[in-house]
């Protein structure tokens, strides 16, 4: 079974939507962040099951829709990295993510 591993940019993202949340509740921002974290761990058991990234169109990196989120995951013969979470209002910089 592969491994989930988070990238530096992934870590950073789940801060700033946890201190985006925490300003109206902590409570809420703690919950969200959980959700978000259960949601990733379920991407190992079926990883191609993730839509293909529309702006990368690639086959190994995929993305997970949890409620106004994008996980936003590259597939590798030994790992599953979590790239970014992504506002669904935003797009994915192409040139990032070469």
């Amino acid at each position: 079974m592969a491994e989930l591993v988070w990238s530096p940019r992934s870590l950073k993202d789940l801060e700033i939507i946890y201190e985006y949340i925490k300003q109206d509740s902590i409570e809420q921002a703690r919950e969200f962040v959980n959700e978000l974290i259960y949601e990733t761990s379920t991407i190992i058991d079926f990883p191609y099951k993730g839509r293909l990234v529309p702006e990368l169109n690639r086959d190994e990196v995929r993305e997970k829709i949890y409620k106004s989120y994008r996980i936003i995951y590259r597939i590798t013969e030994t790992n599953i990295e979590l790239v970014t979470f992504l506002h669904q209002s935003r797009r994915l910089i192409k040139q990032e993510y070469k």
